[in-house]
């Protein structure tokens, strides 16, 4: 093979000319080489996109709205005549249910110390306490004066959410007629019967 044969199909990519130190022509084929994959590179790759993906689910968490509630019924320094009163609530931002691990639901508490410790129970150790899936609540309530009545959204399993999500009111139990106590004046009676007469 000539020289210009050599310089033609080493153009075409196929052979490439090398001359050796004794001015002889060898032959090489010329070979196209892939950049290797490096371990380090495909760890930034990898450590890139688990950061990505947290950033997704963390500004997801942050910016979903969170779990509210209050009192609508009664206000707060209400009168409670009778001593009965019924608490509504309005949630937002949560499904009240009894499916287990997924809804949330309501304790409603009369005079008690409402427990709020995220990694403990939602259930009082002192004061009354009722359980229920509904937003309204009705309490008896015995005593004349002032009551605190609350309200607090707890998981499936009675706990606390992360912070607290608790409403809570003052109300007032008057004294009235029905309860007002008995003096010490004596009764009177008519003298026909004190005298047993008709």
């Amino acid at each position: 093979m000539n020289r210009d044969a050599l310089r033609a199909n080493a153009h075409n990519g196929c052979i490439q000319p090398v001359r050796g130190s004794y001015g002889a022509i060898r032959i090489a084929s010329r070979r196209r080489r892939h950049p290797a994959v490096r371990p380090w590179s495909l760890l930034i790759v990898l450590l890139l996109v688990g950061a990505g993906v947290a950033a997704y689910f963390f500004l997801a968490g942050a910016l979903s709205p969170q779990p509210a509630l209050r009192i609508i019924s009664p206000t707060t320094d209400a009168a409670i005549s009778g001593g009965k009163t019924t608490v509504a609530v309005e949630v937002r931002n949560a499904e009240l249910g009894a499916a287990r691990g997924k809804n949330f639901h309501l304790h409603y508490y009369l005079d008690a110390t409402i427990p709020t410790a995220h990694d403990g129970s939602a259930i009082p150790a002192t004061g009354a306490w009722a359980s229920s899936a509904k937003t309204s609540h009705e309490w008896s309530i015995g005593s004349v004066g002032l009551h605190v009545l609350a309200v607090q959204l707890v998981t499936w399993d009675d706990r606390p959410l992360n912070p607290p999500v608790v409403a809570e009111i003052t109300v007032e139990v008057p004294r009235t007629a029905s309860t007002t106590a008995p003096t010490n004046t004596p009764a009177k009676t008519s003298p026909a019967k004190a005298e047993g007469g008709c």
